[in-house]
């Protein structure tokens, strides 16, 4: 008998520290607590565009890009012939950009320098390039903002000489220019 009891008196003392551990487990439960935040975040958007009419703008991300429209033919050409083309620059979005031009990029007979000679103007806020149109041009801005057209006017000039353009020359001429968000 006394083997019985004592087994019941362990079996007692385990049971009451079972209930006391899912006791204390109970207890700590009830004093663990969450707490959440949730940010919501959007990114600002930024378009950069062109257009050859002033009114219709798309993107022209790669090359060649858009087809500019020579007031005279540039496709006969011979020294000393000048000859202009309009392009207007627009950025939307949320954002300044600063504005970069990259030097031309000629193909064929066009990837010899001094063949035919560039610049490039900014006519304010009027689209359209010819000869008064670009004598009456400043310098191309260097930043810009969203909503505003930044319209240009693109001289080429056959040049002469040594050097210069050759009978037969055919090729083609890249502009590009750069937009970059500011904060």
């Amino acid at each position: 008998m006394a083997k019985t009891d004592t087994r019941r008196k362990v079996a007692a003392v385990l049971a009451g520290g079972l209930v006391l551990g899912v006791g204390a487990a109970v207890t700590l439960a009830a004093w663990n607590d969450s707490e959440f935040a949730t940010g919501t975040f959007t990114a600002g958007s930024f378009t950069f565009t062109g257009s050859t009419d002033g009114t219709t703008f798309a993107e022209h991300p790669t090359s060649p890009g858009a087809t500019l429209s020579f007031a005279l033919n540039p496709t006969n050409l011979s020294p000393d012939d000048v000859v202009y083309a309009p392009y207007a620059l627009r950025l939307g979005g949320t954002y300044d950009a600063t504005l970069d031009s990259v030097a031309p990029v000629g193909t064929g007979d066009f990837v010899t320098a001094g063949k035919l000679g560039y610049a490039v103007v900014s006519t304010g806020a009027t689209f359209g390039c010819d000869a008064a149109a670009f004598a009456a041009g400043t310098a191309v801005p260097t930043t810009m903002t969203p909503g505003t057209d930044v319209n240009l006017c693109i001289q080429v000039t056959a040049e002469d000489g040594a050097g210069g353009i050759e009978q037969g020359d055919t090729g083609t001429v890249t502009w590009q220019w750069n937009a970059t968000s500011v904060q």
